[in-house]
C-alpha cells in the first residue's frame, strides 16, 4: 500500500487538461500546503498517513471524472466538499423543488473561484485499474482516510459536515 500515491507521483491539477487518462481508475486528490486549509480542518489531515483528501474512482474515464470533480462540470461530492470548506456557499433557495437536496451548487462566478483555488492547491495522481474498482477505492479510503470522503471512510471529517449541512441549509432558504 505504501507504493500507491507517493507524493512524489502526484502532478499539479493545472496540468489536468494536457493528461490523456481515457480509461478506467482511482484517482487521489492531495493538498500541497494544509495552510491553506480552515484551522478546524488541518489538525484532522496532521492526523492521517498521508495529505490525500479525496480519493474517487472513474468506471469508464478517468480524465472525464476528474473533469467533472475538478473542473465543476457536474459540482459532484468533492467540488460540493471543497467549496464549502473554502468559504463558499450556494445561492439561496437553489435546491428549493429539487429531487436531491444535497446536491447544492455555487453560482458561476463561484465554481471558477473554487477552480482556481484547486489549480494552485490542489495535486492528482492515478492508478489504471479494470478490476474490482469499488473493492480498490473502498479499500484506499480505508488505508488513506481522506477527510473529503464521506462514504467508507471511518474518520471522516465532522467538520466537513457541519460545512456540508450549512450549505444545504442555505441552498433550501
Amino acid at each position: 500500500m505504501n507504493e500507491i500515491f507517493k507524493p512524489e507521483n502526484f502532478k499539479s491539477l493545472k496540468d489536468l487538461d494536457e493528461c490523456k487518462l481515457n480509461f478506467a481508475g482511482i484517482y487521489a486528490l492531495r493538498i500541497m500546503d494544509i495552510s491553506s486549509f480552515p484551522l478546524q480542518l488541518r489538525s484532522e489531515i496532521e492526523d492521517k498517513k498521508s495529505s490525500i483528501i479525496y480519493i474517487g474512482k472513474a468506471s469508464k474515464n478517468l480524465g472525464k471524472r476528474l473533469e467533472e470533480e475538478c473542473r465543476g462540470k457536474s459540482h459532484g461530492t468533492f467540488f460540493r466538499g471543497i467549496g464549502a470548506l473554502i468559504n463558499f456557499k450556494p445561492p439561496k433557495g437553489s435546491l428549493i423543488g429539487k429531487a436531491n437536496s444535497n446536491n447544492y451548487k455555487f453560482s458561476s462566478i463561484d465554481s471558477a473561484k473554487i477552480i482556481n483555488w484547486m489549480n494552485d492547491n490542489l495535486q492528482f495522481d492515478y492508478l489504471k485499474v479494470e478490476k474490482n474498482i469499488d473493492f480498490i477505492e473502498k479499500d484506499l479510503i480505508k488505508h488513506f482516510e481522506p477527510i473529503l470522503n464521506t462514504t467508507h471512510n471511518p474518520k471522516k471529517s465532522k467538520y466537513l459536515a457541519l460545512l456540508r449541512k450549512e450549505c444545504i441549509n442555505i441552498a433550501l432558504e
